[in-house]
């Protein structure tokens, strides 16, 4: 046994110099790149050793001497191998990554600061770098961000009339008023970007009639805990008060945050209606008295069962009280325009509305080679109880009371429940770079409606205005998507997604039961071409699908009052939006993008007029196919050290056919021009008052049977970082001249008629935030006697 153990230590000096050492380290095009798994192989592919990057990117290996090849996997980066000689301590050259396909190439506008940032597939806009952006609310945040655009009240992508919000790459399944109102519960403070995707890829969901919105919040540093706390008062005719706090945790293996919004206050809308009618035209004014109570907690937790594997789930709430008060005066006339009478109703709505959203994810990388699982279900359950009470006196023209004209009480439930579940893969391989997956998604809306006739002072239950309306929607989709780099130069992606969908609406009082079935290819492409390095072009294609929404659906009739009345439509069907995009970036900061829409069976608002009875009715249907051609210029521009500018120009032309010879309306055609300005001034020398001038025009446009009016705001604002560390106190004047609604107009059944609202976008904000925590947590330190393996669980 003696002898063994002599024998054993004079061998280790002979071990020790067959030994050699590998070191090197590891950069992106912004910095230096972490956690990257670095594996060493030999000849028949077999792994010898294994390494995670530090911090600092820098890793290091000890092997035999011999003949390797040295391979660099990371989730966000493509995959990188080199074969080397070991003979002795060998220092590799830098290792620089590539992104990796799925995002394509990015093009940045240099410089510390910057607002914006393009990428070949989308527009990113930094919000933490806006004075006006990144305080009040996300629905702020999304006014001021570039592409996107206020009208009527709701955002919207520039040529374009909707879109789709994702909160950390979950789609937001709430549109109009709902997705406001929970957009407002959200600190713009906690939001580090927004994405803006204009043509999204097979990966994502074919429903919208546009592009894609995704809000990215602010990620905690490891061991570090923080707390963010925000309060906001908005001054319009009446206040409006916010409370937000974001608390964060991020320790070891777990990451934590939670976020509640609690926004609360009256807003004032001013609504006014002329309707031509020939015996008996019409003004009608509503000033409505909106409170709103709105709280909103979101929770969000994973965990990292190992270091190939994550599980987490996410929980975002809603819940929110909103009573309306509205007085109307609507002025009767003769045909020649002497006043003939008047209508005076007082009206009372009461909502109260509960929505969960709920996901729970898997995550786990296959191998080192950059393969990745990522598994989400997915529950939402909607819920909202409605009263709507509406009264109307008709008076003479000299307002004697001449008897009670309308008297109703409307109670409407609404449910939505929706499940479903995606699985996607990640699959990088030799050839190119595979992404592809599969969801399954059900969905169940009920409606519940009870109408009550008030004009013999006892609540008369009327049969033919209520309702029980069921619609079921399931969809079942499947997508692929390939990118590989032709060259230096040349960069292609191409997607296929296919949906096939189900749904049936069932109405109770109609007796009616409506069915539709279909199978449905929406294709992508992408195409870089990096010509020099101050000339970038991309072309891009893609085609969406437009569904109604679940409320367009419904044929109850709902009346706004005793002269305008709303009733869906469920024979409804989808339309379909082929998106063409060529864009050219020169010099990394001015972007020239051409654009060919067209959207085909195509629906919309219908002011059906009936002169019998002087009423409108404000239907729905599929009449017409829209095409639009449209060039944006992009440019931001350091003025000087002290002041950045971004600018955006729009021009689109907009023809449409109808499609629908039963709708006597003619469809309009025309010219749209949008141009803002957005200015960031650094005010003092230690960059701790910051300021904002921003302007937008939109001019007169035509789209389809109505003709909109022009717009504009001028929005001022300042951040002043106090001594304080992390105290900061925001305050803006938006929408100075009160500019920014629209008038739209149309002309059908050779009845003219208007619409404008004043829904208090003039208003002064002030904002003060305070952020604290530890950007430290101690965690106790063992050695372990395999300190290498313990190092890359990390």
């Amino acid at each position: 046994m003696k002898n063994i153990l002599l024998i054993f230590i004079s061998l280790i000096p002979f071990y020790s110099f067959s030994q050699a050492k590998i070191s090197g380290v590891i950069k992106d095009e912004t910095g230096l790149v972490a956690n990257a798994n670095v594996v060493l192989t030999d000849k028949e592919n077999h792994i010898i050793k294994e390494t995670i990057s530090n911090p600092d990117g820098s890793f290091e290996i000890t092997a035999a001497k011999g003949t390797y090849t040295v391979t660099v996997n990371h989730s966000d980066y493509q995959h990188f191998a080199k074969e080397i000689v070991l003979q002795q301590d060998l220092e590799m050259d830098t290792i620089l990554l590539e992104r990796k396909s799925n995002q394509l190439e990015e093009v940045v506008i240099k410089g510390q600061g910057n607002l914006v940032k393009r990428k070949l597939d989308k527009t990113i806009f930094s919000v933490q770098n806006s004075p006006i952006a990144s305080t009040g609310n996300a629905f702020d945040a999304l006014k001021r961000t570039p592409g996107l655009i206020l009208k009527n009240d709701q955002i919207t992508m520039l040529g374009r009339s909707g879109v789709r919000v994702m909160v950390e790459g979950k789609m937001v399944q709430l549109s109009g008023d709902d997705l406001k109102n929970f957009l407002a519960t959200l600190s713009a403070t906690d939001i580090k970007e927004i994405e803006v995707i204009t043509n999204p890829s097979a990966k994502y969901e074919a429903e919208g009639n546009s592009g894609i919105v995704n809000i990215i919040f602010k990620k905690s540093k490891k061991d570090s805990w923080s707390d963010n706390v925000s309060l906001t008062h908005i001054q319009a005719k009446f206040g409006r008060q916010s409370l937000n706090n974001n608390f964060s945790y991020r320790k070891n293996k777990v990451n934590l945050t939670f976020s509640t919004g609690y926004d609360t206050g009256t807003t004032n809308i001013d609504q006014r209606i002329e309707i031509g009618f020939k015996d008996q035209p019409l003004k009608l004014r509503t000033l409505q008295d909106r409170n709103d109570k709105i709280f909103a907690p979101r929770l969000l937790l994973d965990y990292d069962v190992s270091k190939n594997s994550k599980i987490g789930m996410q929980y975002t709430g809603s819940f929110s009280k909103t009573y309306v008060d509205d007085k109307s005066n609507t002025i009767l006339y003769t045909p020649d325009m002497q006043i003939d009478g008047y209508l005076k109703a007082i009206g009372r709505l009461d909502s109260d509305k509960n929505n969960h959203l709920l996901n729970f994810f898997f995550e786990n990388k296959l191998d080192t080679l950059g393969r990745k699982l990522v598994l989400n279900f997915d529950v939402l359950k909607y819920d909202q109880d409605m009263s709507n009470k509406i009264i109307s006196n008709r008076y003479d023209e000299n307002y004697n009371f001449q008897n009670m004209d309308f008297a109703n009480d409307t109670k409407t439930n609404q449910t939505i429940t929706n499940y479903n579940t995606k699985l996607d893969f990640e699959h990088p391989a030799k050839f190119a770079n595979f992404q592809y997956g599969a969801k399954i998604s059900f969905i169940t809306t009920e409606y519940n409606t009870n109408s009550y006739d008030l004009l013999t002072g006892n609540p008369v239950f009327i049969p033919s205005l209520s309702d029980n309306f069921t619609y079921d929607e399931n969809i079942q989709a499947m997508y692929g998507n390939g990118t590989k780099k032709i060259n230096d130069k040349i960069q292609i992606q191409v997607g296929l997604r296919t949906e096939y969908t189900q749904t049936k609406g069932e109405s109770k009082v109609l007796d009616q039961t409506n069915r539709n079935e279909y199978l449905k290819f929406f294709p992508t492409v992408f195409l870089s071409y990096q010509k020099n390095d101050n000339n970038m072009y991309v072309f891009n294609y893609g085609r969406r699908i437009e569904r109604p929404n679940y409320s367009l659906l419904n044929p109850l009739r709902y009346f706004v009052n005793s002269k305008i009345s709303s009733q869906g439509n469920p024979s409804l069907q989808p339309a379909y939006i082929d998106n063409f995009e060529l864009s050219h970036t020169y010099k990394e900061n001015l972007n020239t993008k051409l654009s060919f829409t067209a959207k085909t069976n195509a629906f919309g608002l219908i002011f059906n007029l009936d002169e019998a009875t002087q009423e409108q009715l404000i239907i729905r249907d599929n009449f017409y196919n829209n095409y639009a051609f449209s060039l944006t210029e992009s440019y931001q521009l350091p003025i000087f050290s002290w002041w950045k500018t971004d600018n955006t120009l729009f021009v689109n032309y907009s023809v449409s056919h109808k499609t629908n010879d039963e709708i006597s309306a003619e469809v309009r055609k025309g010219f749209e021009f949008y141009g803002s300005v957005n200015n960031v001034f650094t005010l003092d020398k230690d960059g701790k008052i910051l300021g904002e001038l921003n302007f937008w025009y939109n001019s007169p446009y035509n789209d389809n049977l109505y003709k909109y009016s022009q717009a504009s705001s001028l929005d001022l604002a300042f951040t002043y970082k106090s001594i304080l560390k992390n105290l900061n106190l925001s305050a803006g004047l938006f929408d100075v001249f009160n500019a920014s609604s629209r008038k739209m107009s149309s002309e059908i059944n050779d009845v003219k008629q208007s619409y404008i609202s004043y829904p208090s976008n003039r208003y002064f904000r002030i904002s003060l935030n305070y952020m604290f925590g530890n950007e430290k947590i101690k965690t106790q330190k063992r050695n372990f006697g395999n300190e290498e393996e313990r190092k890359r669980s990390n």
